[in-house]
């Protein structure tokens, strides 16, 4: 699936509440004829900044705005740079991966721990047990066992390949 990363600008409604631009403007043939909150996380979904939100402010996020990114077709992201220009922009993908490695993912783990399945081999191993194949595959982050497990999201590159994604230049 070929999609363009579009960098989305996020604001705060009087009441407090995310303003999100209102994609639902757009053609809906555009979005597949659905709403564009389902259509959007029918590609690539959001990918929101985890370093600064609407409560904080740096040189990328003014006060009151929290930037996301989406990855969607090239017609939608268009569309919404045309009908948005202050809040949308289509990223380079040399750009997109920045954002999403130091941004939008930098706080999630690079291996995803199962404790329950963890507990159980400490348990085991305390009293004895010798470890079995199960056991040794837990503790292999490269093995689909429950356990241990490398998260192949945590960056860009691992994203698009479990997404089957490629980014249109």
């Amino acid at each position: 699936m070929e999609l363009v990363p579009l960098k989305v600008k996020i604001g705060l409604k009087n009441n407090g509440h995310h303003q999100f631009p209102n994609f639902n403007e757009l053609n809906p043939a555009l979005r597949d004829n659905v709403d564009w909150s389902v259509f959007v996380d029918k590609t690539g979904g959001w990918h929101y900044d985890q370093i600064c939100g609407h409560a904080e402010e740096d040189v990328t996020s003014p006060h009151g705005n929290w930037n996301g990114m989406l990855l969607v077709p090239a017609d939608f992201a268009n569309a919404a740079v045309a009908a948005f220009p202050s809040t949308c922009a289509i990223l380079t993908e040399v750009e997109a991966e920045k954002f999403y490695n130091e941004r939008a993912h930098v706080r999630e783990p690079a291996i995803k721990e199962d404790v329950e399945t963890l507990q159980a081999i400490v348990a085991k191993t305390a009293l004895g047990v010798v470890q079995d194949q199960g056991d040794i595959d837990a503790l292999d982050p490269d093995h689909p066992a429950s356990g241990r497990r490398r998260n192949k999201k945590k960056t860009f590159v691992g994203f698009k390949t479990q997404q089957g994604i490629t980014v249109k230049v």
